[in-house]
C-alpha cells in the first residue's frame, strides 16, 4: 500500500499528495526542471579576506556534475536504498550537488552537524544508519580516517575531487517511488541521543506543494532563493530540494552566515525576478541591528532597506517578539513571515498568511503578546495558520493516552498541545521503532511536544496560532534545537578534564532560558559540587566560563553558571521546572531580563 493513502497523509480533500504531482516518478520530475541546460541555476559564494567570490553554474553544468558523483558512486559499489555519510563544514557547492547525486543513484544522504557533531557522534549516526561510504571537504579531512575505521566504512571521497572523476559507466535509473527514503537528518532528542528521522520524497513533494500554494505561483512564476542557514538542518535541506525541483528557480548559496551576507542579499534583491525568499532566524535580524549601530554594513542602510523591501523574509524555529518585529520594519517596510515546523515535519506545517492586509497582521502579531487565560497573562508568538489541503493542526488538551483530556481540543485561547496531520510527516525515526510509535497516536503526530493556544483572528476569523514554550528539554540557539542532555555531557567533560575532577564529585545541569532576547535561549549552567571538593569552587567561578567556551562546539557555549543544588526527583532526574524556577530568579536578582 502507498504510505500516502494513510488517513495521516492524505491531503485534507482525501487525495494522496501522489495524486496532485503530474511526474510518474521523482526522478522524472528532477529531469523535468534541469531539462534546460542553459538556464542559471546556482550562485555559490566565498568570503576570503572581506571579499566576495563567486561560481556561477547552470543547470546543465549543474546536473553534470551531479552525473559524474552518480558514476562515481555506483563504481563504488552505492545502490538504491544505500545511506551516504554528508560529512562538510559549511555549507558547500558539493554538498549541493551531492544532493542531487542521490537522486539518480537512489541513495540517501545523511546529514552531519558541522556546528555539534564530533567524531563520536558522526560514529553513531553512521552505526545507526548504516551508512555506506562517506562524501567530505578538505576541512572535515584530517577527522575521516578515525570515522572510517570506528565506523567500519570503506570507500570516500573528497567532494572537490569529483571534477577530475573520469568514468566509462553511467547510473541506472534506480526506479524512484514517492515513499522511498530520500533524506536522513538527525534531532536531538531531550535525552541527548542522535534520532535519525527518514523523509521521503513524498514529504519533500509535499512540503514543495504546500511553498507553492502558500505563496501563489503558477508554473511561470520565477523562484529566487538565498540560503545562509546550514545545510545540516531541515530547513535548508527543503529549500534546495525545491529549488532542484522546481523548473527555472535560481539558488544563491552561503557557505555560512557572515557580515557579507547583507552584501550579497542587496545584490541579489537587485536582480530579483517575481519573487525572493531569504529563509533566516531572529538572530540575523540581531546581528543586523548590531553591525548598524556600530556602523560596520557592509552597504549603506538604505541599500539593505531597500532589499529587504523586495524579500520575502521567512523566519522560524525561534520566537518572533516585539523587539524582532520593531527591528525588522526599521530596516523594512513590511512584517516577515513566520513559519513553523520541525524535521520530521519535513520543515513546514504552518506559516503567518500572506492574505491579511499588514496592519490586520501587525493586530494578530499583538493579540498573542497580550493574551490572557482565565484571568492569567498567556504571551504567546505568532505561528500562524496550516497549509490547508496539505497540512492540518490542532490545539488538544492531552496528549497522553491515559489521561481523560487525551486528544480533547482546547478552547479558544486555552493552552495545549500542538498536533498535525499532513503528507510533509516523516514515516519513522530510523532503527528506533519505538520512538517512532510513542510519537503517532490515532492518525496524529504528537511529537511535536510544543505548546500552543489559538485566538479567532478579527479580521477574517480564521484561527491564528501562537507558541508560548516547548514541554521538552530542548536548547533553542541559532534556529536549532540541542537537548539539554548533551550539552551537559558536553560541559561535564570541561570539569573532569580542564579542572580534574571525577565524575562523583559534581552534578551539574543545563537549561534554556531567553535572557535579554526575545528568541534566543541563554545556555544556563548549574553545577552542584560535592564536600570534597568544595573548595573548587572559587577557580571554577573564576575560569569555567572562559575554558569551556574554548573546549565545547560554538553551540553548546554557557552563558551563564551558578553553583547551587540541582533539584532531582526520587529517580535521580532533574526537575527542569523547579530548576527553570529557581535560576530566572538568581538571573532576574541581577537585574536581567528574561523572556517567557
Amino acid at each position: 500500500m502507498n504510505i500516502f493513502e494513510n488517513e495521516l497523509y492524505l491531503l485534507s480533500t482525501g487525495v494522496p499528495i501522489t495524486a496532485m504531482s503530474p511526474h510518474s516518478s521523482p526522478l522524472e520530475e528532477y529531469q523535468a526542471a534541469f531539462a534546460d541546460r542553459e538556464q542559471p541555476f546556482l550562485e555559490f559564494y566565498s568570503f576570503t579576506g572581506g571579499q566576495v567570490s563567486k561560481r556561477a553554474l547552470t543547470r546543465g553544468e549543474f546536473w553534470d556534475l551531479a552525473s559524474s558523483g552518480a558514476a562515481y558512486l555506483t563504481d563504488n559499489g552505492v545502490a538504491k536504498g544505500d545511506r551516504i555519510l554528508h560529512c562538510f563544514s559549511h555549507n558547500s557547492l558539493y554538498d549541493a550537488i551531492f544532493r542531487l547525486t542521490s537522486v539518480l543513484v537512489g541513495c540517501a544522504p545523511v546529514t552531519v552537524n558541522w556546528q555539534a557533531d564530533d567524531n563520536e557522534r558522526i560514529v553513531t549516526k553512521a552505526k545507526l544508519t548504516g551508512a555506506k561510504f562517506i562524501i567530505y571537504d578538505e576541512e572535515f579531512a584530517p577527522r575521516i580516517e578515525e570515522i572510517k575505521a570506528r565506523a567500519d566504512i570503506k570507500s570516500t571521497l573528497e567532494a572537490d575531487k569529483l571534477e577530475a572523476y573520469e568514468s566509462l559507466s553511467t547510473w541506472i535509473d534506480p526506479g524512484l517511488h514517492h515513499d522511498d527514503e530520500k533524506m536522513v537528518i538527525f534531532t536531538s532528542g531531550t535525552t541527548g541521543e542522535p534520532k535519525g528521522v527518514s523523509l521521503s520524497y513524498g514529504n519533500y513533494l509535499a512540503n514543495k506543494l504546500a511553498f507553492e500554494h502558500y505563496f501563489g505561483m503558477s508554473e511561470t512564476t520565477q523562484l529566487d532563493i538565498l540560503l545562509v542557514n546550514p545545510l545540516h538542518h531541515t530547513n535548508s535541506t527543503a529549500f534546495l530540494d525545491w529549488s532542484m525541483r522546481r523548473r527555472g528557480t535560481r539558488l544563491y548559496l552561503l557557505p555560512r552566515y557572515a557580515t557579507l551576507y547583507w552584501k550579497i542579499l542587496v545584490d541579489v534583491a537587485r536582480r530579483k525576478r517575481d519573487l525572493l525568499i531569504a529563509p533566516m532566524v531572529s538572530r540575523h535580524i540581531d546581528f543586523l541591528e548590531e553591525l548598524h549601530t556600530r556602523s560596520e554594513l557592509p552597504v549603506t542602510v538604505d541599500e539593505i532597506k531597500g532589499a529587504l523591501n523586495k524579500t520575502d523574509m521567512m523566519i522560524g524555529s525561534a520566537p518572533v517578539g516585539p523587539t524582532t518585529i520593531k527591528r525588522i520594519l526599521e530596516f523594512s517596510n513590511h512584517l516577515p513571515i513566520v513559519r513553523f515546523g520541525s524535521t520530521e515535519t519535513c520543515l513546514q506545517v504552518m506559516a503567518t498568511p500572506r492574505t491579511l492586509p499588514q496592519d490586520a497582521l501587525r493586530k494578530a502579531f499583538e493579540a498573542g503578546w497580550s493574551h490572557c487565560y482565565q484571568g492569567e497573562r498567556t504571551v504567546g508568538y505568532y505561528i500562524g495558520r496550516d497549509h490547508s489541503p496539505f497540512t492540518r493542526v490542532r490545539a488538544v488538551k492531552s496528549i497522553d493516552p491515559d489521561n481523560k483530556d487525551y486528544l480533547r481540543t482546547c478552547d479558544v485561547g486555552e493552552p495545549g498541545y500542538l498536533v498535525t496531520q499532513g503528507p510533509n510527516i516523516m514515516s519513522h525515526y530510523v532503527t528506533d521503532a519505538e520512538a517512532t510509535r510513542s510519537v503517532f497516536h490515532e492518525g496524529w503526530y504528537t511529537g511535536l511536544r510544543d505548546i500552543v493556544f489559538a485566538l479567532k483572528n478579527e479580521a477574517d476569523g480564521q484561527l491564528d496560532y501562537y507558541w508560548m514554550t516547548r514541554d521538552s528539554a530542548l536548547l533553542i540557539r541559532g534556529g536549532a534545537n540541542y537537548s539539554y542532555d548533551q550539552v551537559a555531557a558536553e560541559l561535564a567533560r570541561v570539569l573532569v578534564e580542564g579542572f580534574n575532577l571525577e565524575t562523583e564529585q559534581f552534578k551539574l545541569a543545563v537549561i534554556g532560558l531567553r535572557v535579554e532576547s526575545e528568541h534566543e535561549d541563554s545556555c544556563c549552567v548549574t553545577i552542584e559540587l560535592g564536600q570534597k571538593v568544595a573548595d573548587k569552587q572559587p577557580p571554577l567561578e573564576a575560569e569555567f566560563l572562559g575554558q569551556a567556551r574554548q573546549r565545547v562546539p560554538k553551540s553548546f557555549r554557557p552563558d551563564y553558571v551558578r553553583f547551587a543544588k540541582i533539584p532531582t526527583n526520587f529517580k535521580g532526574l532533574v526537575l527542569i521546572s523547579e530548576l527553570r524556577a529557581d535560576y530566572k530568579k538568581a538571573l532576574e536578582a541581577k537585574g536581567l531580563a528574561i523572556y517567557t
